[in-house]
């Protein structure tokens, strides 16, 4: 995987907050890989729901780019659970970094969004980035979307006023080795996985089975969030930027083809006595291939096996 437009990563001072967690390690990873000097950040380094520990964090590194994936999250159980940890955090953890980056210097920052920011019933499927403040999010996640909504909206002010050129990815639901291993903070796909490698005669799925997700390999999703970093360096303003594969996989066929993936031979049934979430979910990315020049190259198929493997190694034979 390579960025889509050439830029020269070399020397660049990146910070990554959550550079330790499932897409922050991808997102270092690269970053290394093509030059930059990536310092990640975790709550080993500093509190970011402490702004003064923040502030002197990142007046330490003095980064050129800050690439913001430090998030308080997990899958729909975890967000019905916690509403207030998936707001509070989060508006917290968001306001500090922006707030901080300025102060430190920084000329760019990148926010990592998600598409659970957009309204519950959008006008529109795919959803394009027009459609992002016309409605509620899905209840069942609201105060983490407006989290999001939040970081989106402030990062424009300090643009306006400050001039710090922000881009906030909004990524599909993520993806692969190195997610959740608990089942209280997994989401979709790696709950289904462990359900299916525990291998229970009935594998029981959440809600009926008819909502729609847009699933994004979490390497694909490292490198597109890379891509919008090159460009916001370039000088680009990308603002709120859908970044997916543009393709939605309802719940009753993303569980078959996990099942297949896991050789697993069980019945599949759904509970709809669980929360479907939002109905309907799938980004329009025509700004991302267009002003990107990106696009997504792993199939949920591939994805898929790779983090099939992944899960077998560590859950299976013990692997780390």
């Amino acid at each position: 995987m390579t960025a889509a437009t050439p830029f020269s990563w070399d020397d660049v001072a990146a910070l990554v907050t959550g550079g330790h967690g499932f897409l922050g390690r991808h997102v270092v990873r690269l970053l290394r890989q093509r030059g930059a000097h990536a310092v990640p950040v975790g709550r080993m380094q500093a509190d970011l729901c402490q702004r003064d520990a923040t502030i002197a964090l990142f007046e330490q590194v003095r980064p050129t780019v800050v690439i913001h994936c430090a998030v308080q999250g997990g899958g729909i159980g975890w967000m019905r659970e916690h509403p207030v940890e998936s707001g509070r955090d989060n508006a917290l953890i968001n306001v500090y970094a922006l707030d901080a980056a300025h102060q430190a210097g920084a000329r760019v920052f990148v926010g990592v969004s998600s598409a659970c920011a957009y309204p519950r019933v959008p006008a529109a499927i795919p959803f394009p980035e027009s459609l992002l403040w016309d409605g509620r999010p899905e209840p069942t996640n609201d105060s983490y979307a407006q989290s999001k909504r939040l970081m989106m909206s402030l990062g424009r002010a300090y643009t306006q006023q400050h001039g710090m050129v922000t881009a906030f990815p909004m990524l599909a639901n993520l993806y692969g080795p190195g997610d959740h291993i608990t089942p209280d903070r997994a989401h979709v796909v790696a709950a289904l996985i462990q359900r299916c490698l525990a291998a229970p005669a009935t594998l029981s799925v959440w809600g009926s089975g008819r909502a729609t997700r847009e699933h994004l390999y979490v390497e694909d999703a490292a490198d597109g969030v890379l891509a919008c970093a090159a460009a916001a360096l370039a000088g680009t303003r990308l603002g709120p930027i859908n970044v997916g594969t543009g393709h939605e996989v309802s719940v009753a066929d993303l569980a078959s083809a996990i099942a297949l993936a896991c050789d697993y031979q069980g019945q599949i049934r759904f509970d709809a006595s669980r929360p479907d979430g939002q109905p309907r979910k799938c980004l329009d990315v025509t700004r991302m291939t267009t002003e990107l020049g990106w696009s997504a190259p792993t199939s949920l198929g591939d994805g898929l096996r790779r983090t099939v493997a992944w899960y077998r190694h560590v859950l299976v034979e013990g692997g780390s």
